[in-house]
């Protein structure tokens, strides 16, 4: 017998077909461990752990549906919804404002520095501008039909769909039409501006314009210095100049790919093949919507549309999967750092929802811990699987946890020799009650594929999940 590392991933690698799969991280992702413990004979600490991605749980209940963005302004959270708009104070109660706010596409929120009380104002792409007081939702017509609506060193800047950005006086919705300027590095309009580290970062869907503030004295208060070679793919596939977040801004360029900006013409290119060919396979690209939210220390940018979830840690720099039970994307849009939380929008419902790294499921609904490995190969041979162990931290269960789920949870295990097309039945292994220690290990389970045997661990029940690695026993069988 050989006993061999069961390879699980640092980031979700699907490939094209099973085949080609190194593993998947669906709602979990890997961290790294300490390396400061010290060489130990016959001892070899773990080096990744991987845990289980934080749930969700209930912020506030709307009187509307179709979530549409938010934005916090002093001490209460505005939210767009269908054709309407209202306010949340930090115990999630809602107030409907006066008037509509028109359509159903997402909108983007900017506030200026006004005081005593800022103006707050809101872009619907295909309407154009509102003004939004903490009553009632006013529409601007004198700004025409902007596309995006940014704030940036006093001015509220629009971008409109000829390239035009304009900019409004200082701290105030009011503009002089001669404070503007047009994007003309390349054709095809503007699609959307967002600030960024000091500067506006204008993009439209083939290239960008980076503006900094110069202090014009007259005319546009920006100047651009210099001119981005890759567009913006989705109006809404761009986010991390967040409030509470600002880490990093990433977006979905013109070539599928996702990029970083590193302050440079070209940014740098941060998604694998594996997501760059589902971005290529979206029919309607407009669907692609990008946010951010940080967790126990994990700054993570999302992507979403209706066919998946894919997150990237800004700190890890690896991806992940993120799916709600029954569904193949999450349920949470548009992160909002809030009273101390990060509150988005829930897809499935008229609700604001928060990420809650104590929740172990999504308001109720499971929360599926699932890790696929990479083959365990020894091509062209068959091997002859006697054992497989799996590291889990154990004893998990909570004595006041709901019974049997979170009293007494358990991992699925099961197996593919054949690339992933097909997979064993699930065994049933238990995690332990709390603090009673558990050994997780298969026996006798047969002999592999050609293409060696991937392993899958699904843990649904509400319970902490941390795994550290596993290994198998095998012969080799010509």
């Amino acid at each position: 017998m050989t006993q061999v590392n069961i390879p699980f991933p640092l980031s979700s690698s699907p490939g094209s077909s099973g085949h080609e799969s190194a593993g998947r991280l669906i709602n979990c992702y890997a961290e790294p461990l300490g390396k400061d413990i010290g060489a130990q004979k016959g001892y070899a600490p773990p080096q990744v752990v991987w845990r289980k991605s934080p749930g969700l749980s209930l912020f506030g209940a709307s009187a509307f549906t179709g979530f549409r963005g938010g934005m916090l302004v002093s001490s209460s959270l505005y939210a767009a919804w269908n054709n309407r708009a209202s306010i949340f104070t930090s115990g999630g109660v809602e107030t409907t404002l006066t008037g509509t706010l028109n359509g159903t596409e997402k909108v983007f929120w900017a506030r200026n520095n006004k005081t005593p009380t800022p103006d707050v104002v809101c872009c619907a792409p295909a309407t154009g501008l509102f003004a939004v007081s903490t009553s009632a939702v006013s529409f601007l017509s004198a700004w025409g039909a902007p596309n995006s609506i940014a704030f940036m060193d006093s001015y509220f800047i629009a971008t409109y769909g000829d390239g035009t950005l304009q900019a409004s006086d200082q701290n105030a919705t009011t503009f002089n039409t001669l404070n503007k300027t047009t994007a003309q590095s390349k054709p095809g309009g503007l699609t959307r501006s967002v600030p960024f580290n000091g500067q506006l970062f204008a993009l439209g869907p083939n290239f960008g314009e980076v503006y900094s503030n110069t202090a014009n004295p007259t005319g546009f208060p920006l100047s651009r210095s210099y001119v981005l070679q890759r567009g913006l793919l989705s109006p809404y596939a761009i986010a991390g100049h967040d409030d509470g977040f600002a880490s990093a801004l990433i977006w979905v360029a013109d070539d599928f790919s996702v990029v970083q900006a590193n302050g440079t013409p070209n940014p740098l290119k941060i998604s694998p093949p594996d997501l760059d060919r589902l971005i290529a396979g979206v029919t309607d690209k407009t669907t692609l919507e990008a946010s951010v939210y940080i967790s126990q220390g994990h700054p993570k940018w999302v992507l979403s549309c209706p066919a998946f979830t894919w997150e990237f840690d800004l700190g890890s720099q690896k991806w992940n999967e993120r799916a709600s039970y029954g569904a193949a994307r999450w349920r949470a849009i548009g992160g909002i750092s809030a009273f101390g939380k990060w509150i988005a929008g829930d897809t499935t419902a008229g609700q604001l929802i928060y990420v809650n790294p104590n929740a172990f499921d999504e308001i109720g609904s499971p929360l599926a811990f699932t890790l696929e490995s990479g083959p365990v190969a020894n091509f062209p041979n068959r091997t002859r699987v006697a054992r497989a162990d799996f590291n889990f931290v154990t004893g998990v269960g909570q004595a006041e946890g709901q019974d049997p789920i979170g009293t007494d949870p358990s991992v699925g295990i099961s197996w593919s020799d054949n690339g992933g097309i097909s997979w064993s039945q699930e065994f049933v292994r238990k995690l332990g009650r709390q603090a009673e220690p558990q050994r997780i290990t298969m026996l006798r389970t047969g002999m592999t594929g050609t293409q060696g045997r991937r392993w899958r661990l699904r843990v649904s029940d509400p319970v902490y999940v941390a795994f550290l690695g596993a290994s198998q026993d095998t012969q080799l069988r010509r």
